[in-house]
């Protein structure tokens, strides 16, 4: 999986990009003058986050494999907003689900479609000092946030909305 951006992305939404390639510890692409179609010849997983009114607002996953996305409305805080420093992984991360959702029977839903698309792209290792925890947010379907040895890190992710499509792009 790779991560990219829309085009000419403003300098918050590139620092958030950058946040998540330290963070997931996945390459990032500058995107350019680049297609979609160039992006789906690099990989067959994409991560694309989109801009609304000059901030990461998008987080649209591309799975050429199965010709279908994911597109999701989010909110985000950048690392130096949360922890003020920037954090580096070089393992992997663990998932864990926060004890409010663990039981409600909507965020499963969620989880399952977020798994499918993203996560099981992600370098899984439990013995990982990285956490990629999901949270309950009450604005919100739900939010994403990591920590290092129990200690909030950044980036945040909160979830507003949650779309799958059966097609890569529309026409």
């Amino acid at each position: 999986m790779i991560i990219t951006t829309s085009r000419k992305p403003s300098q918050r939404t590139r620092s958030f990009v950058r946040d998540l390639e330290r963070t997931l510890n996945l390459p990032y692409i500058q995107r350019g003058k680049l297609s979609l179609k160039e992006l789906f010849e690099m990989d067959k997983h994409i991560l694309l986050i989109g801009e609304f009114k000059a901030n990461p607002g998008t987080l649209v996953v591309y799975d050429v494999e199965n010709n279908r996305r994911l597109s999701s409305f989010i909110s985000v805080k950048l690392q130096r907003e949360i922890c003020g420093e920037k954090i580096y992984n070089n393992d992997g991360i663990k998932i864990r689900v926060s004890r409010e959702l663990q039981n409600n029977e909507d965020f499963k839903k969620y989880y399952e479609i977020y798994n499918e698309f993203l996560f099981q792209h992600l370098n899984i290792d439990e013995d990982s000092n990285i956490t990629l925890k999901l949270e309950k947010d009450p604005k919100y379907l739900f939010a994403l946030q990591f920590y290092k040895d129990r200690v909030k890190i950044g980036p945040l992710i909160r979830v507003k909305s949650i779309k799958l499509f059966d097609r890569l792009y529309d026409k």
